[in-house]
């Protein structure tokens, strides 16, 4: 169960990689607003969170998205387009476990997915 959060000309091309590398089980949400509706019903395992969200915080979203998780295991990895980005120590502390840079490589993405968390 996969929550891809992010503009919606970037969320179709990951959620058709996702589904080639089998995960067919995925939700898209265009803001961070939408994310945190659409998490309580649908249950994420994993959240694919970009970091530039036009309505809100994404380190808000991921702490309200862990707060919310309640024991439940959640992942949660942040998405960039800036490999330089000089928030990493704040994703950390959001609780993000990893950040991938955009465009997304499938192998890495693939072999963060099927890796333990860290």
């Amino acid at each position: 169960r996969i929550l891809i959060v992010d503009a919606v000309d970037t969320t179709g091309p990951l959620e058709y990689l996702l589904h080639g590398l089998g995960y067919w089980t995925t939700r898209v949400a265009a803001s961070g607003e939408t994310a945190l509706k659409m998490a309580q019903d649908f249950l994420p395992s994993v959240v694919l969170l970009a970091l530039d969200l036009p309505d809100m915080s994404s380190y808000r979203v991921a702490t309200q998205l862990r707060g919310r998780a309640a024991g439940r295991d959640l992942r949660l990895i942040a998405l960039t387009g800036d490999y330089a980005y000089p928030g990493r120590d704040l994703a950390r502390r959001a609780g993000f476990e990893r950040y991938l840079t955009k465009p997304v490589n499938v192998g890495a993405l693939n072999q963060l997915l099927r890796s333990p968390q860290a």
